[in-house]
């Protein structure tokens, strides 16, 4: 059986500001352009970090869908002890790991490949290698190895590893924040992020080796 997570109980003593109070205010109150404004500020992000944990952007488009139905579900019991980012991303996170967890017990494992795009889906995110100016095809190819490389990388993590990774080198949360999200202590974080690095490196090294042969 699946286990769902009591997310009001999962805040934390940060607080939130007078500002963030009111536009949650407009949430409960079911004001729609309070809910696409919601779905504007974090659907890129969001997308993003399930893309990097599930390596299928048509299930990172599913489960986004997911989330957002839970956050919608669940504002009414926010109760304002943590940041609004920090709450919608322990809601993210548990569906993200959730899904994984899935995969695992029906053996179903993500292949990436060179034609799968994050940016493809409409969710406003190009990811690191899009240039402003329109790239030459080399570069597209050159951008797409190396848009697989780290994907194939990433894949190779435990999911406690690749959740460090993707918020903190790729999304830039603070160390307060992946501690926050993940339920884990900031000491904890540190370690996680040194031997996610390192593991990250060898697979990326290894990947690059190939290339040069």
């Amino acid at each position: 059986m699946r286990r769902e997570i009591a997310y009001n109980d999962l805040d934390q003593a940060s607080g939130v500001n007078a500002e963030e109070s009111l536009f949650v205010l407009r949430l409960k109150a079911n004001e729609d352009a309070a809910y696409d404004e919601l779905v504007r500020g974090y659907h890129a992000s969001i997308f993003h970090v399930a893309y990097r944990m599930l390596g299928d952007a048509a299930e990172a488009s599913d489960v986004v869908q997911e989330i957002f139905l839970k956050v919608f579900r669940n504002i009414g019991g926010f109760k304002g002890e943590a940041a609004l980012k920090t709450w919608i991303f322990k809601i993210a996170f548990s569906e993200i790991l959730n899904r994984l967890r899935s995969w695992k017990r029906r053996y179903r494992y993500a292949t990436v490949s060179l034609d799968d795009n994050p940016s493809a889906n409409g969710n406003g995110h190009n990811g690191p290698y899009v240039a402003d100016s329109k790239p030459t095809p080399e570069e597209v190819l050159q951008s797409k190895e190396q848009e697989t490389a780290i994907q194939r990388a990433l894949s190779k993590l435990s999911s406690d590893h690749r959740s460090i990774i993707v918020l903190r080198d790729i999304e830039g949360f603070s160390y307060s924040e992946i501690a926050d999200v993940l339920g884990i202590s900031i000491g904890t974080v540190k370690s996680r992020i040194a031997r996610a690095r390192g593991d990250l490196k060898k697979s990326l090294m290894q990947y690059l080796s190939v290339q040069r042969v």
